[in-house]
């Protein structure tokens, strides 16, 4: 249904099926009523609606909005999935087989398929989510309900950006042609929204980033949702650049998952303020290993083995 143009527009076009339009238009009110006081919107939808609105948002075409319904839903689902996996665990494998992953109870383990794990643990913290960590077996991986939930809520928010990337944008336009206001006026609120929540990066020089840094803020401006490790190394290198704070919270503000107490909290905590140590960016290496390295042709990088050397370097070269 989701990627289907006759089914999503028979869905808004049938005077039947009024009342999935009239959800996906309610949802979409307070999805950006919600972003624009950096809140979570983790309402739970009906199939139909979902559908609706995915196809509306490729139509409305806002980066960060879509991205912030697809985290909002990841975590409706790992609600929903955590609530009856409590009750019968096997709800969680018969889930994982409807979507053609392999997945089986063994000794109250989950056993999952080896590759399944390495291709959606990339962007979740914590060593309960490292390879080298796991119980491996003949190519497979046996994980507890909360870390298979975990890796499940990662393959949802790469699926659904699959799918709706494939989305024909004409198609969309065409499916919404008799709501052409309403979307106009959906893009037009989020886009002055949105436009209070650009980074600001004062009197730090942009130009002299490493690409790696540079790539984590594009993702941030685009809504995107950086892994653990890339905002770990934004925020330690905006610290030692001479970033104040505040301002490097502000910097967060555009990830689809932002929150705001959370991130005071953790930014104060690698910075020293409260926890007494500064932390410093990883190293290149490091970032390299966990696929956090965007180097390109960039001349620089090859002779440079942490993000700090290179922006020193560059901040020398422009001076002399």
């Amino acid at each position: 249904m989701l990627q289907s143009k006759e089914k999503v527009e028979n869905l808004v076009n049938s005077i039947g099926e009024r009342k999935f339009i009239i959800e996906s238009d309610d949802y979409l009110k307070g999805l950006i009523k919600k972003y624009a006081s950096n809140e979570k919107y983790n309402i739970s939808m009906s199939q139909e609606a979902f559908a609706i609105t995915l196809w509306a948002l490729k139509d409305i075409n806002q980066n960060a909005l879509t991205s912030r319904f697809i985290i909002d839903q990841r975590d409706v689902l790992k609600y929903i999935l955590t609530r009856e996996g409590k009750k019968e665990r096997e709800i969680i494998s018969t889930y994982c087989n409807m979507l053609g992953i392999e997945v089986s109870i063994v000794d109250n383990l989950f056993k999952t398929p080896f590759n399944f794990f390495i291709s959606n643990n990339k962007k979740i913290s914590g060593y309960k989510y490292r390879l080298i960590y796991q119980k491996l077996e003949s190519g497979y991986v046996y994980l507890e309900m909360d870390q298979l939930i975990h890796i499940l809520r990662e393959y949802f928010v790469k699926k659904i950006m699959d799918i709706y990337n494939n989305i024909n944008k004409t198609n969309a336009r065409t499916v919404f042609r008799q709501y052409s206001g309403k979307i106009e006026n959906y893009r037009e609120t989020f886009k002055k929204i949105n436009a209070k929540n650009q980074i600001n990066l004062g009197d730090v020089d942009f130009s002299i980033f490493p690409p790696c840094i540079k790539e984590y803020i594009t993702e941030i401006r685009d809504g995107g949702n950086p892994s653990h490790m890339a905002r770990l190394t934004l925020a330690t290198f905006l610290h030692h650049i001479g970033m104040q704070n505040e301002d490097i919270v502000r910097t967060f503000k555009g990830t689809a998952d932002f929150d705001e107490n959370s991130a005071i909290y953790q930014i104060d905590h690698l910075t020293g303020k409260i926890s007494g140590t500064e932390y410093n960016p990883p190293k290149c290496a490091t970032l390299r290993s966990n696929h956090l390295c965007y180097m390109g042709d960039d001349k620089l990088c090859p002779h440079i083995k942490h993000p700090l050397q290179y922006y020193e370097v560059k901040k020398k070269d422009k001076k002399s």
